[in-house]
């Protein structure tokens, strides 16, 4: 199909998602396509009535199918959709859209959402992520870009999970680490970490219960993130009190964080300049990220946290499944990666190595521009499509 407009609309009027409409916005409209929507979505007769004034070729949104505005069906419009995040679903929710895109790589290998799926990694803007014409002055060691949830409350740690019997958020909580740490080594899907949680509850109740979705993004997404920024910021610790954190507020809520907190970023070319004055920059969760890959594009040395215990296990990796930074550039060279029992190591050839970095961030440069701008993104969208 020729895709002449494109009604794109992303979760919520912040900062981030501002700038990546604005990076959607300009990718597409290189590819002559005029660009309609907002970072807010719209309710069905809200989006009914943008169809019939608008009337777009094809509509794009993130975090949401198209089973979740029936109407959409009725106007046999294509609808693209992009997880970026379950929010608590069930693979049975992720259905409906003409195309649907996974932020992480195995999502895509684990679920059959009924149309054309992939993975869709972000892309970067190298007119606003770019190196400075000269070094600049490292001001920092450790950087890191990023939100981490509120610490546990005790009410929320107190509060009932099923009517009527005693179990509370905190002793659910307690029993699903210690069923997780026991499995590190298995690979779970969303859905399988799901039905983790519903036996636990079911052992406990002795019935099968349906929780509520603010549980389930708890348990499935919250606590992986408070895991994963906690053990990151801690190897950092170990090293040096050289650290700045840039994100929202509730860093400040952390004991060991809250005096290496800075402000919120809003500006993408200060994050710019940031990576490129920090002499690490540190990530964690999904290798390519949003975060990952402006920081390279920046120019700024990048140091990946991986602690997918999974991994270790090769005879369960299948060739979509281990897909990420790795599969397009060097470890070591390109960027940095550790484990929990390699940082040292790591830590070390990062501080020693004499290579020319000059070099390096010219190279990285070269395949960021080539395969991995958001026109790049744009471009395979639309192609896609041709084949809806």
């Amino acid at each position: 199909m020729k895709v002449r407009h494109l009604s794109i609309f992303l979760p919520q009027n912040t900062a981030f998602y501002r700038r990546i409409f604005g990076f959607l916005r300009d990718a597409f409209s290189q590819l002559g396509i005029e660009v309609s929507g907002q970072c807010q979505q719209l309710n069905e007769s809200q989006m009914d009535e943008w169809l019939r004034e608008r009337r777009p070729d094809a509509v794009f949104e993130m975090n949401r199918v198209k089973d979740d505005i029936p109407v959409l069906h009725e106007y046999k419009i294509p609808h693209i959709t992009w997880i970026v995040d379950f929010q608590g679903r069930t693979e049975a929710q992720i259905k409906g859209s003409d195309i649907t895109y996974f932020f992480d790589p195995g999502w895509d290998c684990n679920y059959a959402t009924g149309g054309l799926q992939d993975w869709l990694p972000p892309g970067t803007c190298t007119d606003t992520f770019k190196p400075f014409s000269r070094f600049a002055d490292v001001e920092v060691e450790f950087n890191f870009v990023g939100h981490i949830p509120l610490p546990w409350s005790q009410e929320e740690l107190n509060r009932k999970v099923v009517e009527n019997t005693n179990l509370v958020f905190g002793d659910l909580l307690s029993r699903y680490a210690a069923c997780l740490d026991r499995t590190k080594h298995r690979a779970k899907t969303h859905g399988d970490l799901r039905n983790i949680v519903d036996d636990i509850v079911q052992e406990v109740v002795a019935k099968k219960v349906e929780l509520s979705d603010s549980v389930y993004y708890d348990l499935l997404e919250r606590t992986k993130r408070l895991r994963n920024r906690t053990e990151l910021l801690s190897f950092a610790l170990k090293k040096t009190d050289s650290i700045a954190i840039y994100g929202s507020q509730n860093w400040k809520l952390w004991d060991a964080y809250g005096k290496f907190y800075r402000y919120f970023v809003e500006c993408a070319n200060e994050i710019n300049t940031l990576h490129q004055k920090s002499l690490i920059n540190l990530h964690d969760g999904l290798s390519f990220h949003f975060r990952s890959i402006d920081c390279l594009a920046s120019g700024g040395l990048l140091l990946w946290y991986d602690n997918c215990d999974v991994k270790k296990n090769k005879e369960i990796i299948t060739k979509k499944y281990d897909r990420g930074l790795h599969n397009h550039f060097e470890n070591g060279k390109h960027y940095y990666a550790f484990r929990n029992d390699t940082f040292d190591e790591v830590y070390s050839r990062i501080i020693n190595n004499n290579f020319a970095r000059k070099n390096v961030i010219s190279e990285v440069g070269k395949i960021i521009r080539s395969e991995h701008t958001w026109l790049s993104r744009a471009n395979k969208i639309i192609n896609d499509l041709a084949m809806v």
